[in-house]
């Protein structure tokens, strides 16, 4: 089997054998109980744990010794997720394409699979992709101005810098997200950038979320959307096949590099 990456922090929770109840568990990797309980169905299936009455356990052999550790897979890690974000991101562009860019790691993956397209234009507030997509002679980068915050070096925000994005017009935007939820919808640890992402959102025809599977079920502070905003939601293949039906078709899963996945 392949696991997600928060089924495998879930194993990791529960590595020392001791029974842990699902609030506790929702509450340490923050996600909704029901969330939570879905992938403990999965795991549950594969035998890796017991469900008790309000909590879980490891399943541990008949002799009562752990799991060996090589039967607990090791976690996807970021980059590898990220990367494959960008990948299927990319295929997405079209020379002569317009696009709107947000900030964060799976835009700086996508930064260098930019620089063959022909006649790109970017639109962005990221103060660092700007820069450098400006010394490709095929690509006109448009870059809005506003707020930089402290602690939020090289991208701008407020609304200086919405009303830019939104007088623009491009194919496609790809929007980096923290959190994404069926029903708290698409959402921002950093409260001040709402009004450029909301901004982003209507300033393209079609809006594509940039989402890496540990924020699916994940809640932030700041409200942008909601999911039905979105035509794509690119991810990775760590978000499990029990999460997909909530978001109505609009998920595309990256492949992951195969020196990442594991199978049982």
């Amino acid at each position: 089997m392949r696991l997600s990456s928060r089924q495998r922090a879930i194993l990791g929770e529960i590595s020392d054998g001791a029974y842990v109840e699902v609030k506790d568990l929702a509450a340490r990797l923050d996600v909704d109980v029901s969330t939570i309980r879905r992938d403990l169905q999965a795991l549950v299936r594969h035998d890796l744990v017991l469900r008790l009455h309000g909590g879980v356990r490891l399943n541990t052999p008949d002799d009562g010794s752990p799991i060996p550790p090589t039967l607990i897979p090791p976690a996807t890690t970021e980059d590898s997720r990220h990367r494959a974000i960008a990948s299927t991101a990319r295929r997405m562009i079209r020379d002569g394409d317009s696009i709107v860019l947000s900030a964060g790691p799976c835009t700086d993956a996508l930064l260098p699979l930019l620089l063959d397209v022909e006649d790109l234009t970017v639109v962005t507030h990221n103060l660092a992709i700007a820069q450098r997509l400006a010394q490709q002679p095929q690509t006109r980068v448009l870059v809005a101005g506003g707020e930089i915050k402290s602690g939020d070096v090289g991208i701008t925000s407020g609304p200086a810098c919405a009303e830019y994005i939104e007088a623009q017009r491009a194919r496609w935007v790809f929007l980096e997200v923290d959190g994404l939820h069926p029903y708290a919808g698409v959402t921002t640890s950093a409260p001040w950038r709402v009004s450029a992402h909301r901004a982003m959102l209507a300033a393209a025809e079609r809006r594509c979320l940039l989402a890496p599977s540990p924020v699916f079920g994940a809640r932030c502070v700041g409200f942008i959307a909601d999911v039905d905003h979105a035509d794509l939601i690119i991810t990775d293949e760590g978000l499990a096949d029990e999460d997909l039906p909530a978001f109505a078709g609009r998920v595309v899963r990256g492949v992951i590099d195969p020196v990442d996945d594991w199978h049982h």
